[in-house]
């Protein structure tokens, strides 16, 4: 099995495309979920330290079958520094947010801002051009989200909600980096050497961190389980494949839609409430999203060669998010 593009017009690539598409959003969206409900069971470090351990086993199974290209040279230290800023830096923040009562819809529509965000660095860091509408687009976005914002912190977690600002940071930190030098790792590898670098740090970090590693129920281990084989393995290497088969523009639209699914699981699941006010918020940065987004697809196409082997040119990551997000 090779994660190369199927062809264009082959049965497989007219199948998988829309099925990994329509997988990838809930197993996206679940790691807020989950990631909640984690923390209540785990102490964060061992919510992290779990993640890791699982999502690494899962994947050694894959490249046991699959067996990737290792990375070469330099490309190993640009693994790592990607792992640290998508994985231990993202997830360190989202997860200390969520156990400090920030609720997951809300971290997953500041998240949810890093694709345009994206796009307006990567002409100052990656010589790509930019037109006005990723601009409108987060403009627009951060309008919905002050709306959310401005809902929400009378809810009691007041200063905390600046942990998912730091973890959509460290996910932009992270794409940038990821387009700028690993753009060629095979899928399995580039997991493999993120999950091993995020273990390894996490549990040199350990004696610091006066953590319990064990969660205390048997929830806490289906969470973890679930965090690491789905939400990591899982819907990591969806990501990866989709933007080999397709631009990053669609992993980006599909990206827009994971707040709100977030808000609305995270009603019955986890008891968040949905009021009016969160509601035209996130409706507002949801236009946002696709404002900066559809407009940036619509003015590239006639510019942009058909979906397929070459994949997206370097322009067409401009407003989306990257391979590692």
């Amino acid at each position: 099995m090779s994660d190369r593009v199927p062809p264009a017009g082959s049965r497989w690539g007219f199948l998988l495309v829309p099925v990994l598409s329509v997988l990838f959003v809930p197993l996206w969206a679940s790691g807020f979920i989950v990631g909640k409900i984690a923390t209540g069971y785990l102490d964060v470090p061992a919510v992290l330290l779990w993640r890791f351990v699982v999502a690494l086993v899962a994947m050694l199974a894959v490249a046991a079958v699959l067996r990737p290209a290792l990375p070469r040279g330099r490309a190993w230290l640009h693994l790592a520094v990607t792992a640290l800023l998508l994985q231990v830096g993202q997830f360190t923040f989202v997860y200390t947010g969520l156990s400090a009562g920030v609720p997951a819809g809300l971290s997953s529509l500041i998240l949810g801002m890093a694709p345009l965000l994206v796009g307006l660095l990567t002409p100052l860091l990656l010589k790509a051009r930019l037109g006005p509408a990723p601009v409108f687009g987060l403009l627009i976005g951060a309008v919905g989200v002050y709306v959310v914002l401005s809902d929400e912190l009378g809810g009691g977690f007041g200063a905390a909600v600046v942990l998912p600002v730091l973890g959509m940071v460290s996910l932009t930190a992270g794409t940038l980096y990821q387009k700028r030098f690993n753009d060629e790792t095979p899928v399995v590898t580039s997991v493999i050497v993120q999950m091993a670098t995020s273990l390894v740090a996490t549990l040199a970090a350990w004696p610091f961190l006066g953590a319990s590693p064990w969660p205390s129920g048997f929830g806490g281990w289906l969470a973890v389980g679930w965090l690491g084989i789905f939400n990591s393995a899982a819907a990591f290497a969806l990501m990866f494949l989709l933007l080999r088969w397709r631009h990053t523009v669609h992993v980006s639209a599909l990206l827009n839609l994971v707040p709100a699914t977030t808000a609305l699981v995270a009603v019955p699941v986890l008891g968040e409430p949905l009021t009016v006010q969160a509601l035209l918020g996130l409706g507002i940065a949801l236009v946002g999203m696709y404002v900066g987004l559809g407009l940036v697809r619509r003015r590239r196409r006639p510019a942009e060669p058909p979906d397929g082997p070459a994949g997206a040119p370097p322009d067409a990551a401009v407003g989306a998010v990257g391979r590692e997000t």
